[in-house]
């Protein structure tokens, strides 16, 4: 018999919410390297499909060998949607934009971390808080409705 597979079970990750005074992610990117012993580079945008469109969310890579952890981060608003590239939509003109976790409007870098067993609030993050990055906030991955949205 079949094993069922559920959500949980796919949320092998961590979550983080990062403010950065950077919302280019790549002034932000450069930034964090430049300051830090990271070294994250740009991997394909994580896509989403949303209310018939694909939202294009800039997404950076850094594999920590030496911790054996995965970094991903994630720009909280989308670069674009496939709908920009068609006609003006009017009936998206009063929508509320559209965010990859929505419950941190606060945020406009959401940092996946993989490959970490323990409590998140354990962790010791390779960057702090600094001139920047204005706050950085862990995140409960089960309060989070969107989680799904972070599984790749």
């Amino acid at each position: 018999m079949a094993e069922l597979l559920l959500f949980e079970d796919w949320i092998d990750f961590h979550l983080i919410g990062v403010n950065s005074s950077f919302d280019t992610s790549t002034q932000f990117i450069f930034h964090l390297n430049s300051t830090n012993s990271t070294h994250f580079t740009r991997i394909k945008d994580l896509d989403i499909w949303l209310d018939d469109y694909t939202y294009f969310f800039e997404t950076y890579e850094w594999i920590d060998e030496s911790n054996k952890l995965d970094y991903h981060i994630i720009k909280n608003t989308p670069n674009q949607s496939d709908s920009e590239k068609n006609e003006v939509d009017l009936s998206n003109l009063f929508k509320e934009s559209i965010l990859l976790v929505p419950n941190y409007k606060d945020c406009n870098y959401i940092v996946k971390v993989a490959g970490w067993e323990d409590d998140i609030h354990n962790l010791q993050l390779p960057f702090v808080e600094n001139e920047f990055i204005k706050m950085i906030k862990k995140i409960d991955v089960d309060l989070i409705s969107t989680a799904d949205r972070l599984v790749f």
